[in-house]
């Protein structure tokens, strides 16, 4: 009678911490939303402590390696700020914000990843088809959004001032772009377990034009890139598992995919000049004979490039900035402390006169903010999880593919997005803790109870 209970209590918290995930992600990157986000955090915290002391006993050997190294970049960030600091007072708001927040991240997704596994199948489907609602809300306001001013345009009513509220492009790429990632992964899980024709297919499929076109009309040059890299990896591993022997079906659609991306990147390029002059800036930039013209904006002439055209600002900056911070993480092995623009405020010390902030890679500008003890730490908690997470037999638990799939995809999504994209900042880091920590959950979750068995 008292499992029965725990069980019953076990899929009520599991659903209710999928609820508050997909209202926190839903609402992660919406202006005036804040009372809404902590109370979804603090909640799903709660919950989460429950867990882990309830499932604690996973927790106590080498299978939660990450969960450790991923805990230790807190204490990491205290040591930093206590001992280390170079602008205490901004380092302590960071503390006391970004490090609270994605702290009760972690903790909520951790006891959510604990939970999942020890909850009944029936709850884990639900839970499922719940968290990736929430996955697609950020794409669905975007559609939103979009046709309600459309419909301002056209018809002439006032939709009201929140819809016009900026949202940088930033927003878009680190909220929609998991959404594409984790649908092509539960595609390839579908296909190669016989599932061809399903509703969760159709649904899968249908997030991926919907999250291009959130890219397209917002002109998101990094979600082009990653989206269109992401569908070649799924490609490729199709018709690498069925080379010579693909059904009709699955070589018409992976035809008509490679078709439409093909002519949705052939668009993109006509319309970003920038991308044709790639090469051709970054050896002006190798150069070094112009680091006025990228320090602070545009107070001089860009040069010309070797193609007789003015550099792209786009290009000419974002290389110089990412040459720059790699040079500066030799310089500043522990970290100037700050998850955002630790970049601009090392620039600052040597251009007194510039005007930087970040060097458009998230990596490397969390680098210069913890330090490489932090990097190592991080890095070490995902790469450990991604490879525990692909090695992993699942033997006689349902419905565990799909969490499983998802944590792989978004882990590997993250790894390359925050190579090129400005994304060390508030939300993105409360949202690659997030799930860093469940995949390390989930992992040690499904090794104690396979071991059981």
């Amino acid at each position: 009678m008292t499992f029965r209970l725990q069980l019953i209590n076990i899929d009520f918290l599991v659903r209710t911490q999928a609820v508050l995930f997909a209202i926190l992600f839903a609402i992660w990157i919406l202006p005036e939303t804040i009372l809404i986000r902590n109370l979804c955090l603090v909640l799903g915290s709660l919950i989460g402590i429950y867990q882990i002391y309830l499932y604690r006993a996973c927790l106590t050997d080498k299978k939660a390696i990450p969960t450790y190294l991923l805990f230790g970049l807190f204490i990491w960030a205290t040591i930093h700020l206590i001992f280390l600091s170079n602008d205490f007072s901004l380092q302590l708001i960071e503390y006391q914000s970004i490090w609270k927040r994605s702290l009760m991240g972690a903790i909520f997704a951790l006891g959510f990843g604990l939970g999942l596994v020890n909850a009944s199948s029936k709850s884990r489907q639900w839970a499922w088809i719940i968290f990736y609602f929430g996955l697609l809300l950020p794409t669905l306001i975007y559609f939103l959004k979009h046709g309600l001013l459309y419909y301002e345009r056209i018809v002439g009513v006032n939709v009201g001032p929140y819809w016009h509220l900026y949202m940088a492009k930033t927003a878009y790429m680190g909220f929609c772009i998991p959404a594409l990632a984790v649908a092509l992964g539960q595609i390839y899980i579908q296909i190669t377990n016989g599932k061809w024709l399903t509703w969760p297919n159709f649904v899968y499929a249908g997030t991926i034009p919907a999250v291009l076109f959130v890219f397209y009309v917002e002109n998101i040059k990094n979600g082009v890139l990653y989206s269109s890299l992401f569908i070649l990896i799924f490609v490729g591993l199709i018709t690498y598992k069925y080379f010579k022997k693909a059904p009709v079906s699955i070589a018409l659609s992976l035809a008509v995919l490679l078709l439409g991306t093909s002519f949705f990147i052939k668009d993109h390029i006509q319309k970003n000049h920038s991308w044709t002059t790639f090469f051709a800036d970054a050896r002006v930039v190798t150069e070094g004979k112009h680091d006025d013209a990228w320090q602070c904006g545009l107070r001089v002439a860009l040069p010309k490039n070797d193609l007789g055209e003015q550099v792209s600002d786009t290009n000419f900056s974002r290389i110089a900035w990412g040459i720059n911070a790699i040079k500066f993480v030799p310089q500043n092995p522990l970290g100037y402390g700050l998850v955002e623009r630790s970049f601009g405020q090392i620039g600052k010390q040597i251009w007194p006169d510039s005007c930087l902030s970040q060097s458009h890679s998230g990596w490397l500008d969390l680098t210069l903010g913890i330090g490489i003890p932090g990097m190592l730490l991080l890095l070490g908690s995902l790469l450990i999880s991604l490879k525990e997470l692909l090695v992993l037999k699942l033997i006689n638990i349902d419905h565990l593919a799909e969490w499983r799939a998802m944590a792989v995809c978004v882990l590997i999504c993250f790894g390359l997005v925050w190579c090129t994209t400005e994304i060390s900042q508030k939300v993105f880091f409360d949202e690659l803790i997030f799930f860093i920590a469940f995949a390390g959950g989930l992992l040690v979750s499904i090794m104690s109870n396979q071991e059981k068995r």
